[in-house]
């Protein structure tokens, strides 16, 4: 076994039970009262029950909480080791590193270097102290992405676990296309990725098929955008720039001069998006029709695009909570793998660790959030970040035009 990758697998190894060890017994109250009722309820009423009962996550976390019930087995144990629901959240900080860096694979061959990501309080916080799922569809979509440029079909099934944990994985879609617009060249291929992922699909719903799950699943996922009207709920973007008052207190439905600020919400983001998205698309056409693998800028341009999709579905929408930046620090990382350039990746983790910290008051030991428009404070930081992330972008398309 070659020695670097040896090193590499006892140091994520080693490092993933540190994080098991020293796990924080805090959390966020809110969110893990759910889990703990949602397992019980699981254990009472049976996996096929789910949708029976008040349970609103998609089936991939449903199954995540149906297995700690079976490790747990009684109702004690479930209680009283809820905190250990975190360890599922950490394995999927950590499983796009051990994928990309524990085997001899074609994914990615530039170097990585993995603890600059994993000793990033900014990208570990909301799985180890909030308790939150939102590394499970990150990390999925992720690998779906960067998986889909080599192997279509797997990368399609990963997407279809990505969309299966949680709803705000329907922002990568727009660029798992454009990866599939290169990866599937013939009908053979497209043909497999439809049937596999119909059948994972089908295999993650048959549970409950009989107790009348899909259709309360369907309703769930149809009433999703309504289920809160807050114009922001703690995200600190545009939101906190351009409204008077707190957004939290202010409905989105309601008419934001023409329209309701939802609606605006949506054509901002839509129109930054297909600015965002035309030359990646361009770009990717030109590779496949000249048969040319990624390279490194291409990579670079990849990465940077999906980070800033992530940011701008963010800082652009309503109804966004604090936690839905997380895509964004792990692809402005791999951008920065990729160009060599971190200065981005700096700039968004701190926004977004401060915008944790201020929803989960008295955790980390400088009170940052009593200070006088902190609120306002981290929009301005978020603004910067999607300023200097499009300058990138925009920069970067324009210098790699002259490599094609």
């Amino acid at each position: 076994m070659d020695n670097s990758l040896a090193k590499t697998r006892i140091e994520i190894l080693l490092l993933f039970v540190l994080y098991l060890f020293i796990l924080p017994r805090v959390y966020m109250d809110y969110d893990m009262g759910f889990w703990r009722e949602w397992a019980l309820l699981i254990h009472h009423n049976g996996l096929a029950n789910t949708y029976n009962t008040s349970i609103n996550y998609f089936p991939v976390y449903v199954y995540g909480l149906y297995v700690y019930d079976l490790l747990q087995g009684t109702d004690a144990n479930i209680i009283h080791h809820i905190n250990n629901i975190k360890i599922l959240f950490v394995f999927f900080d950590f499983l796009p590193i051990f994928v990309l860096c524990c085997f001899r694979q074609k994914l990615l061959s530039f170097r990585i270097p993995y603890l600059f990501l994993l000793f990033n309080i900014a990208y570990v916080f909301d799985s180890m102290v909030w308790g939150q799922i939102d590394s499970i569809y990150t990390s999925l979509a992720f690998l779906a992405i960067i998986t889909s440029v080599r192997y279509p079909v797997a990368g399609i099934l990963l997407y279809i676990l990505a969309l299966n944990t949680k709803q705000q994985a329907i922002e990568f879609l727009p660029v798992m296309a454009i990866a599939l617009l290169y990866s599937l060249r013939n009908f053979r291929t497209a043909l497999i990725g439809i049937i596999t992922a119909t059948g994972l699909q089908a295999l993650l719903l048959l549970p409950f098929i009989s107790n009348g799950g899909i259709s309360k699943l369907t309703a769930i996922a149809g009433n999703s955008m309504g289920l809160y009207n807050q114009l922001s709920i703690c995200a600190f973007n545009i939101w906190y720039l351009i409204t008077k008052g707190n957004p939290y207190f202010i409905n989105s439905t309601d008419t934001y001069f023409l329209v309701s600020y939802r609606t605006t919400g949506i054509v901002m983001f839509s129109t930054a998006s297909l600015l965002l998205l035309a030359p990646l698309v361009r770009r990717v056409w030109h590779l496949r029709k000249n048969n040319l693998a990624l390279n490194e800028t291409t990579y670079s341009i990849l990465f940077l695009c999906t980070g800033l999709l992530c940011l701008y579905f963010f800082y652009f929408n309503s109804q966004m909570h604090e936690r839905y930046a997380l895509p964004i620090i792990i692809f402005f990382f791999f951008y920065g793998v990729a160009s060599k350039n971190y200065k981005l990746y700096v700039l968004a983790s701190i926004p977004f660790l401060l915008s944790l910290d201020k929803c989960f008051p008295d955790y980390l030991p400088i009170v940052h959030y009593k200070i006088i428009y902190a609120s306002v404070v981290i929009a301005l930081w978020y603004s910067a970040t999607v300023i200097y992330g499009s300058y990138l972008y925009y920069q970067l398309i324009k210098t790699s035009k002259m490599g094609l």
